[in-house]
Formats: C-alpha cells, structure tokens, sequence
C-alpha cells in the first residue's frame, strides 16, 4: 500500500511524516457534511530519498504490516469482546444470576472499552520499524 504524506521534521536519517488518516466512506466530505473528524498521524520514516522539511512523498507500507495494524485495531476488540459476552451469558445464567442479560452486556461493553484500550497500547509500544514503512520517492517539493 502507498500514501502519500508531508515531511515534517528532520532528526539525522529519520523524518517524521505527517499521513492524513482516511474515511471509510471514501472522503467525500463536502457532499455529505456528516462532520468527520480530519486527524492526522505522524510516523518516522528512514528518509532514503533525502527529502526536506516541507517535501510531499510517498511512503510504501507492506500489506503484512497492514494486517497486523487492522488486528490489534478491529479484529481483536470484535473477538474479545464477543469471547466475553457469551462467556457471561452462559456463566451468569449457570449462576442462577437474575438479569443476567443486562449484566453480560454491560461486561460486554467493559470488555470492549478494555480490548481498545489494550489494542492502543500494543500499537504505541510498537516500532515503526516493525511496519517496514519506506520512503518511494518525492512527489512535490514545498520549499522555497
């Protein structure tokens, strides 16, 4: 997968890009007007292409690297979060426990809370490195 990105800062052979975060429905933000938060991330790339402060480039990310991204964001919270909530269904109805719905579902959205937040810890603690991000090539050069 390709994005493209802009060079924000240089630190000897690294430079930290700023890459505009994608929709999911595609971006297409002036026909809906549904307000869509525009954040942006900022990952340090090996600057192989000597690219400078102010340089737009485009920035290669193995689809491996992808996948595990998507896991920790999305797979992980669905299953735990689905592991928790039959486990306590049929615990707490073994249990004899009255509402035992209503107290499954509320451990099924603690859960959930839980495996996001244990997801964002993974995905911080993990090196750029470990995305195998490499710089492809300078797309435009906003330098004076």
């Amino acid at each position: 997968m390709e994005q493209s990105g802009i060079v924000k800062s240089i630190n000897g052979d690294i430079a930290k890009i700023a890459f505009v975060k994608k929709t999911g429905c595609g971006g297409g933000c002036s026909g809906c007007k549904s307000g869509c938060p525009v954040d942006t991330v900022i990952l340090d790339v090996k600057n192989t292409e000597n690219a400078k402060i102010g340089d737009s480039v485009v920035v290669s990310l193995e689809d491996k690297a992808l996948s595990k991204m998507n896991f920790w964001a999305y797979i992980f919270p669905t299953v735990f979060t689905i592991i928790i909530l039959l486990g306590s269904l049929f615990v707490l109805n073994s249990l004899n426990v009255s509402k035992y719905e209503l107290y499954s579902g509320i451990l099924s959205m603690l859960a959930m809370v839980i495996a996001f937040k244990i997801g964002g810890i993974i995905s911080k603690r993990k090196n750029t490195a470990d995305f195998n991000l490499k710089m492809l090539k300078i797309m435009t050069n906003y330098r004076s």
